[in-house]
């Protein structure tokens, strides 16, 4: 696998949603190609271990897509998790949500081959 560039400025799309009760976001950011160069993901509490997993989750798939690893790589691996929020969400195009992270990827999934 080849470094990516990271672009100075890049186009990117930002998600809200609730599940379980929770509210977070996803950020992301694409290169000119379309394919993402950076995620973050936000959920819980400045400062609670929800909030502390969520963000080392985002710098550990950044670092991976700076390397080269394919979004669907991540989608793949961890859309089958299973963790603590759960339950209805408030985006139409992803109505329950098992886990977080198996939310999270679904919508960087769709994200991703928009």
């Amino acid at each position: 696998m080849s470094e990516t560039t990271v672009p100075r400025r890049a186009a990117g799309v930002t998600s809200q949603f609730m599940i379980g009760g929770v509210p977070g976001h996803l950020m992301t950011a694409a290169a000119a190609s379309g394919a993402l160069t950076h995620v973050d993901l936000r959920m819980g509490k400045h400062g609670s271990t929800l909030a502390g997993l969520t963000d080392a989750l985002s710098m550990a798939i950044t670092t991976g897509l700076s390397g080269g690893t394919p979004t669907a790589v991540f989608v793949d691996e961890l859309r089958h998790t299973r963790y603590v929020p759960a339950g209805p969400t408030n985006d139409p195009d992803l109505p329950h949500a098992t886990p977080e992270f198996r939310s999270w990827c679904r919508v960087l999934g769709y994200e991703s081959s928009a």
